[in-house]
């Protein structure tokens, strides 16, 4: 880990709120750029465990959506490019993944050492 701050449940939850909400939207193409160089950001953040910088990345992303008003003769807004998609749909699998290792190492641990007989039922 090369952040200060670990990342934590609230940091997760937020990045994959964002990136859920990433999927209605409609931005013109320069947009949808700065978002693609902002995921790429997330998962960077995220594989080099910084929490600091995973919930500065998510701020931003949460800026860089969309706005209300629209200036006159800007371009016609898109939605979300398919690359741009693939990448936010990885990293909501990652940031679940992170969520879900810790009670699933829990329950790999029985009390008698041994653990399930590999069928999915509990040894018994």
């Amino acid at each position: 880990m090369s952040g200060g701050v670990p990342i934590d449940d609230e940091a997760r939850d937020d990045a994959v709120d964002v990136l859920g909400d990433l999927v209605e939207w409609e931005l013109a193409p320069q947009r949808w750029e700065r978002v693609d160089a902002i995921v790429v950001s997330l998962a960077d953040a995220l594989a080099q465990g910084d929490g600091e910088a995973l919930r500065e990345a998510t701020a931003e992303l949460e800026l860089t959506g969309p706005v209300r008003i629209t200036r006159i003769g800007t371009n016609s807004l898109i939605p979300v490019p398919e690359r741009t998609l693939d990448r936010a749909n990885h990293l909501v699998h990652a940031l679940g993944r992170g969520q879900e290792r810790q009670p699933q190492e829990q329950a790999d641990v029985s009390t008698d050492g041994r653990g399930g007989d590999d069928d999915g039922t509990p040894a018994g």
